[in-house]
């Protein structure tokens, strides 16, 4: 069986649902503000910033500004988006993890349908109200690495246009379902 951090006793990183929820509406509102002075450039490098050192919330904040765009700054990045949501799941964002329900759906029901989710269950200490959150931060995890995604690349990497395609999101979705076994062995 894969390892786990429960087996030891220790526990997920997590940011609360209202906590990430509360920092990702003050980060907005600091871009938002940021955009109407003609400073966005700055308090959007700041984030990214953040983002490099590991903060879940910018992340998630990255994601939402890369899924549609600034307006003359920034051009929509689809792939940006997912993988700065992607990175803030896997750091145990829960509203990010929230989000990403849709996605994952397909994965958590799986996993559920599952022989081995007794042993799930009881190795993760997983509960109907936090069923989401654990399964939805190791799908993001397994994700991540499979991408080989990390927040200094995504940084360096050109702000080319990239719009959604429905393709992507075939794509992403069988992605998902070839790591499913994978994810459930690190659940184990």
């Amino acid at each position: 069986m894969a390892g786990n951090a429960y087996k030891h006793g220790l526990r997920p990183k997590v940011i609360a649902y209202q906590e990430a929820f509360d920092r990702f509406v003050a980060e907005r509102k600091t871009i938002n503000t940021a955009i109407d002075k003609g400073t966005v450039a700055s308090a959007f490098n700041q984030l990214i910033d953040k983002s490099m050192h590991q903060d879940a919330v910018a992340m998630d904040v990255l994601a939402y500004y890369y899924k549609s765009g600034i307006t003359n700054f920034l051009p929509e990045n689809y792939t940006k988006y997912l993988h700065y949501e992607l990175l803030a799941c896997a750091k145990g964002n829960n509203f990010a993890i929230d989000k990403m329900q849709f996605l994952f759906t397909n994965v958590y029901n799986q996993i559920l349908d599952s022989e081995d989710l007794d042993v799930i269950v009881y190795l993760n200490d997983v509960t109907e109200d936090n069923f989401a959150f654990i399964f939805g931060k190791e799908i993001a995890k397994v994700m991540v690495k499979k991408y080989s995604i990390n927040a200094e690349d995504l940084a360096n990497q050109p702000n080319e246009k990239v719009p959604f395609k429905n393709e992507m999101l075939i794509e992403f979705k069988k992605d998902l379902q070839d790591a499913t076994p994978e994810i459930i062995e690190k659940l184990k």
